[in-house]
């Protein structure tokens, strides 16, 4: 791969590692440490790495032990390559287990550098959140997960936050970045379609006109890219497995499958992203699949209501 411009901030862009703290296979067929070793040491020869972002359901069972595995292993890789590191709750994750760990995901400043935080206690109804600059970049981490819910939703509180941060001067010549787990887009499959993000139009209305050059989101385990309030969205590949997503749409199948993005920002806000697929053991076998009862049961149990 051609290393970035001058002045282009490289971002790598990981989602839905969806880690266990005790090794258990992730839908009983993938060991997602594994996977994500296999998909870390193949991406060790993407060039020029300023930034690597997490967007979600980091953990399967939001145990300290899972993110002390993303901490290991991207930590380590983020570190190596001298690049920053911030990562955001998705519907899998307990925030009280990703902030004894991650704090509020902003683990890594430029160049790699631990970033210091204060230990402050917040209960788990309080959302996590994030800000910090990156090659004169604000880099936002906005949560979008709802406690015991598999959608996602904004909180008041939340966009108040995140309407205040884009109209603060913070020194970001180059603009700002949005990483959040659940996607403003449509989804491919009607599980997805339920455990969509709720209120988009919200999202949109504090985009409309500010400086976000992209959002970076998750949950589909697919790559799908789109825009929303003038600003383009790109959600990245599963790390965990890949979506079927022109299977039937009230069915729920992924493969054995592992990828990321490698999303290049231009100064002038221009930007292009390159999917990457990485092969691994058993790699198009089906990984799990949910007819339309088990679907229509998990929607009842966490879909919006």
């Amino acid at each position: 791969m051609q290393t970035p411009a001058p002045g282009t901030l490289r971002v790598l862009h990981l989602s839905d590692t969806h880690l266990t703290g005790d090794g258990a296979l992730h839908q009983g067929t993938v060991d997602t440490t594994a996977v994500l070793d296999t998909l870390l040491e193949r991406l060790d020869a993407v060039e020029g790495v300023g930034l690597v972002v997490v967007s979600g359901d980091v953990s399967e069972d939001g145990s300290p032990e899972s993110y002390a595995v993303l901490l290991e292993r991207v930590g380590g890789w983020a570190t190596r390559h001298g690049a920053a590191l911030v990562t955001v709750p998705g519907n899998h994750d307990q925030r009280e287990g990703f902030r004894q760990v991650l704090a509020n995901g902003h683990v890594l400043g430029e160049g790699g550098r631990p970033v210091m935080h204060t230990m402050e206690y917040h209960p788990p109804t309080v959302p996590v959140w994030g800000q910090s600059l990156v090659a004169g970049r604000r880099v936002l981490t906005v949560d979008t997960s709802v406690p015991g819910a598999g959608y996602g939703a904004l909180s008041e509180e939340t966009l108040h936050r995140l309407r205040t941060a884009l109209a603060e001067d913070a020194g970001a010549p180059h603009g700002s970045i949005v990483v959040l787990h659940h996607p403003p887009l449509p989804a491919p499959t009607a599980l997805h379609e339920a455990l969509r993000l709720q209120n988009p139009g919200d999202l949109a209305d504090v985009l409309r006109g500010s400086d976000v050059r992209v959002v970076l989101a998750g949950h589909y385990h697919h790559h799908f890219a789109g825009s929303i309030g003038g600003v383009p969205v790109l959600v990245a590949p599963g790390v965990a497995n890949d979506t079927d997503v022109i299977g039937a749409y009230g069915s729920e199948t992924a493969y054995v499958g592992t990828g990321a993005l490698v999303v290049d920002v231009a100064e002038d806000g221009s930007l292009w992203s390159t999917p990457v697929r990485v092969p691994v053991a058993g790699s198009d076998t089906v990984a799990v699949h949910h007819d339309t009862d088990a679907v229509a049961a998990i929607i009842a149990e966490a879909g919006a209501h």
